[in-house]
């Protein structure tokens, strides 16, 4: 994926006067990165922490049209949104795999069975899959979703839909763009922008933040995809007057030998009837989300405590035999929505359609949902060859993502033929593979001894050499960005994160070359940040 001196490159090339400065390195601004890259522009990517390390590691993770959008009679972010996912399922089976969903209606629901049961209808006709919704029995619901309360149940509508690891799907289209001849520079914090007479952007001041020297880069266009702080890089363009106002939606991680679901089930809250979702994951059980205006700080979103209540209160009117409190919690974490501020009361009922605007110089780009990246990228493209001298915006191809495969392409059986061919334990092949793609095929390679291809612990499906995969491939530069956002341990299993890191340590040694005292600081770096993906983080 990405090459070994991937920054250091990165950083030599700042000399050039680039087509394209983008400031933010989540799941739009790497679109945009890789939409511009493949048109031929010199672009850059600036992140101020690691790629997807703001709210594309922190979604649902859901990669669908959004039924509730329907609901709303938002059409055309729906129908996008549908051909989007289904396009990503096709070119991307490594990253983006499909997923029924059951959406039980009981008797005397605010919205009855037969309204849903023909929103799902609408639903069918915005996608050409062949997977069409349909109904089960209640023996049946109760073999896919064991414990799930069939009281005064009138109909249970299963769908086809689809899920990505956030995370990885970012990482992804982040090195297909560096493939394509972007620069990605993560751990580099915007500073400021200058103009000229005409007020254009010219200069932008960046502070490296691994060796804390002050960068300076030449640009013709800025665009500012930093999603959640859309408003605060507007500021250090000059720029006043929020445009922005996020929402919050926590999630909360399941074992799944509590709630052993094999499809993903939509259930209402008993407080106000909003949809939440419980969705199983080979790693455990996501369930979420609220959806809250965010009021404070913008780094270090947490949970609170009336949130983790309100989802648990869900889970137990829906499973009532099943034994599920905050101690059956493994992990807790909290992700902010770049939410336009359309002054909706309801964070809700706001649209979550994109917007792109210019204005003094700088383009920005807001709003949008995980699930339609690519098509957002092709508009603020589009909009940045708009400004861009015409002797540089003639030379742009078309926009080419439609059919681009993302890097790491591989079947969706890679992990039985890894098991089979490179003779790995099931359980390391499969890990490696939903976390690698195909670079996982090079374990071998990268293992010193027999021992680098068993896991770490019995506990964990993660090898040695799976993490030497990471840090040569994986743009890894800190331990948290290994075990937050590329294995995501310690998203799924914040406790056995803190259990691995003994065996980690040499394992960071010989991959990287971490000393006593670099490891000391990255653990004590991690652990401060695990904090906010556990119970021990809730705030209020």
């Amino acid at each position: 994926m990405f090459h070994q001196h991937w920054r250091d490159a990165a950083v030599r090339g700042l000399v050039e006067t680039f087509d394209l400065i983008v400031v933010g390195g989540g799941i739009t601004g790497c679109g945009i990165a890789l939409d511009a890259a493949q048109r031929g522009l010199r672009t850059v990517l600036l992140e101020r922490g690691d790629i997807a390390s703001g709210t594309s590691s922190r979604s649902s993770k859901l990669i669908h049209g959004g039924l509730r959008y329907l609901r709303q009679m938002q059409l055309r972010i729906t129908r996008l949104a549908c051909r989007e996912r289904d396009r990503l399922l096709d070119l991307n089976p490594h990253l983006v795999q499909p997923i029924r969903f059951l959406y039980p209606t009981r008797f005397g629901d605010e919205t009855p069975g037969w309204k849903i049961d023909f929103g799902l209808w609408m639903y069918d006709q915005l996608t050409g899959r062949p997977e069409k919704h349909g109904q089960l029995s209640a023996a049946e619901v109760e073999e896919v979703a064991p414990g799930l309360s069939t009281e005064r149940l009138d109909r249970a509508l299963h769908y086809a839909d689809a899920m990505a690891d956030d995370a990885r799907l970012t990482l992804a289209v982040a090195a297909t763009a560096q493939a394509y001849g972007a620069a990605i520079l993560s751990r580099c914090e915007l500073l400021e922008g200058t103009r000229n007479d005409a007020d254009q952007t010219t200069t932008v001041v960046a502070r490296d933040l691994e060796s804390g020297k002050t960068l300076t880069l030449a640009g013709r266009v800025v665009v500012n995809a930093s999603g959640v702080w859309t408003d605060v890089v507007r500021e250090r363009f000059g720029i006043t007057g929020a445009t922005l106002r996020p929402s919050r939606g926590v999630h909360l991680i399941l074992p799944t030998r509590l709630l052993p679901i094999k499809v993903a089930v939509t259930i209402p809250s008993p407080d106000d009837g909003r949809p939440v979702f419980l969705i199983p994951h080979p790693e455990g059980v996501l369930f979420g989300t609220t959806d809250i205006y965010a009021e404070g700080p913008l780094d270090d979103p947490r949970p609170t405590a009336a949130e983790i209540d309100y989802l648990l209160r869900a889970a137990l009117a829906a499973f009532p035999g099943r034994a599920l409190d905050r101690s059956s919690v493994s992990g807790a974490f909290a992700g902010l929505r770049p939410i336009l501020d359309t002054h909706a009361e309801d964070p809700s009922e706001a649209s979550r359609e994109e917007d792109i605007w210019h204005e003094r110089g700088i383009l920005s780009v807001a709003g949008g949902k995980l699930t339609t990246w690519r098509a957002t990228a092709e508009s603020a493209v589009d909009a940045a060859l708009e400004l861009l001298p015409e002797e540089r915006s003639r030379l742009a191809s078309r926009c080419a993502t439609p059919g681009t495969a993302l890097a790491g392409l591989a079947p969706r059986d890679l992990g039985p033929r890894l098991a089979t061919e490179l003779g790995l334990e099931p359980a390391v092949a499969a890990g490696a593979a939903r976390r690698l793609g195909a670079l996982a095929w090079h374990l071998p390679l990268l293992a010193g001894r027999p021992a680098d291809l068993a896991p770490l612990a019995d506990a964990t499906d993660l090898s040695p050499a799976e993490v030497y995969a990471h840090i040569r491939w994986g743009a890894v530069l800190h331990l948290d960005d290994l075990l937050l956002r590329r294995v995501r341990i310690g998203m799924w299993q914040p406790d056995l994160a803190l259990h691995l890191l003994p065996a980690l340590r040499p394992v960071l040694a010989a991959a990287a070359g971490w000393d006593g005292s670099r490891w000391d600081r990255e653990e004590e770096t991690f652990r401060q940040a695990l904090e906010g993906w556990t119970l021990g983080g809730v705030r209020g």
